[in-house]
């Protein structure tokens, strides 16, 4: 049995890398001390390594992006490393440089789309070729977010159901209850245009492929959120910690041939086998409720233009027309360990007057990099933004000194007989308060510079230290009666037409369902 398991790994993960299957397994055996990524964890280097998910032949714009992340890690001289997940929505509306003198503004998900396909065929050389569209959209990403992206991986939306299904699906918990009336239930290049509903309901769920995947995309809720990049940023974190989770447990690595054999040729990457063995050696002790998820969005460094009323189309802008507010709090989006652990509340304060949320966007922002934030409402106004640190020991320092790094700003003591009103005065428990002053609040309000103005423009430089068949089903006294579509996959789910489906449940508590209607253009 072990040398049809060993055999099959080769064969599998020759095929992904483009590799003779002896020389894989050697790879392997040697292990990722000689890759880019084993060197960079010996030297505690920053690792980015970025995430595209696109729907593949047989769907509408085959290579756009639909799911961008980078995964960040920082490897640490003593411990596990830490890590971030930073989502990136595919309707951001930013400068693309195709090379060549040619560069033009579209969405972000178009970056890996134009490398891998011969729109622009007067492109640079280095985004053309299979590895083309992870280039160009890697390089679109580091301009925008100033880091240094060392690999990317694109997968197709056929992997990413087949390798859930190859490892006998993924357990999640449903964060809220949703549903979601335009869901495509097909592709226009094929004739089907019509949407279907959609519905999940809060709590544990065991997932198919489908359904994974179905509850990774959605994107049109009105309920609890749901319809937000944010929320669908973090079902996407969800689905993919499942995933891992599963692939690592003895079951998922007796399976591995199997999931790879899934990924097959709808994987592309510019990784070797060294660079994996060496990644999966880094990571896969970390435990993952101290993964870092970061979703820039609307919710804090961009806005929706307005569509359909204010713009032709659904685009999002950043706030800071120069990038370089996002650019500085990803490069910063690791905070000392002991900042972290030592759980220091931060008081958020909103002295901007400018009345446009920005402590509850801040405190949002550092609660996702585990610092122990909370909205403290608006104050009197500040010109300047201060850090005031109250009380001593190493996790309230650190934790001042991150927040001044990340501001520009110099730590400030609390001092009992601070003048009433003053800023220094502004905080009264032990711990930090962080005093968001006009200077911060400028980047929020489509202006060039904000809390980074003095860390100037110009060339990009990195920091080294990244239907019609309908069915009723009755489960229990919370199920809905639906339309639903079919899962292929799993004993659970009861199959009818080709249409139609009902979405597995772990238990008669949780269910997931959908149903179809007409998509308009």
């Amino acid at each position: 049995m072990g040398g049809i398991y060993v055999g099959r790994l080769a064969w599998q993960l020759g095929f992904i890398f483009h590799r003779n299957p002896i020389a894989a397994i050697g790879d392997v055996i040697g292990g990722g001390a000689g890759s880019s990524v084993g060197q960079k964890a010996r030297s505690l280097q920053r690792i980015n390594i970025a995430l595209y998910g696109y729907g593949g032949d047989g769907h509408d714009g085959a290579y756009l992006s639909d799911s961008i992340m980078v995964v960040s890690i920082q490897p640490q001289a003593s411990g596990p490393p830490q890590i971030a997940e930073i989502s990136v929505p595919r309707d951001w509306y930013v400068p693309i440089d195709l090379g060549n003198g040619h560069s033009y503004k579209g969405r972000i998900n178009e970056a890996y789309s134009d490398g891998q396909t011969n729109s622009y065929p007067n492109r640079a050389d280095q985004y053309k070729g299979d590895q083309g569209g992870g280039a160009l959209a890697d390089a679109t990403l580091e301009k925008l977010l100033g880091i240094h992206i060392d690999h990317f991986v694109g997968i197709d939306f056929h992997a990413f159901q087949y390798a859930v299904d190859a490892v006998g699906g993924v357990d999640v918990v449903v964060p809220d209850s949703f549903t979601d009336t335009q869901y495509p239930h097909g592709e226009c290049d094929t004739g089907d245009c019509s949407y279907m509903t959609v519905h999940f309901n809060a709590g544990p769920q065991h997932m198919d492929g489908r359904t994974a995947l179905i509850f990774s995309r959605s994107r049109h809720s009105a309920d609890n959120g749901e319809g937000s990049d944010f929320a669908r940023s973090r079902r996407q974190q969800i689905v993919l910690q499942a995933l891992k989770q599963k692939v690592v447990s003895i079951n998922g690595i007796a399976k591995l041939p199997d999931v790879l054999g899934a990924l097959g040729g709808h994987v592309i990457t510019d990784m070797g086998i060294g660079d994996v063995k060496a990644l999966y050696d880094l990571v896969k002790g970390v435990d993952t409720t101290a993964i870092e998820r970061v979703s820039v969005d609307s919710a804090n460094f961009l806005y929706s233009c307005g569509y359909p009323v204010s713009c032709g189309a659904a685009y999002l802008f950043a706030h800071d027309t120069t990038y370089q507010s996002i650019s500085r709090f990803v490069e910063d989006v690791f905070p000392p360990v002991v900042a972290t652990t030592a759980k220091t509340p931060v008081t958020v304060l909103d002295a901007s007057g400018g009345g446009e949320g920005a402590s509850g966007r801040w405190a949002s922002l550092l609660d996702g990099v585990h610092i122990a934030a909370r909205d403290g409402g608006r104050a009197a106004s500040s010109a300047t933004t201060h850090v005031i640190l109250s009380g001593g020991g190493a996790g309230p320092a650190q934790t001042a000194q991150y927040l001044s790094t990340l501001f520009g700003v110099p730590v400030e003591e609390s001092t009992p007989s601070a003048a009433p009103g003053t800023a220094a005065a502004a905080t009264a428990a032990p711990g930090v308060t962080l005093v968001l002053g006009a200077d911060e609040e400028r980047s929020f309000n489509h202006e060039a510079a904000g809390y980074y103005s003095g860390s100037g423009g110009g060339t990009t430089t990195y920091r080294t230290s990244t239907t019609t068949h309908s069915t009723t089903t009755t489960q229990s006294t919370t199920t809905t009666t639906t339309t639903t579509t079919t899962s292929e996959t799993t004993s659970e789910t009861s199959t009818v037409t080709t249409t139609t489906l009902t979405l597995p449940t772990k238990s008669s508590s949780s269910s997931s369902s959908s149903s179809t209607s007409t998509r308009t253009h």
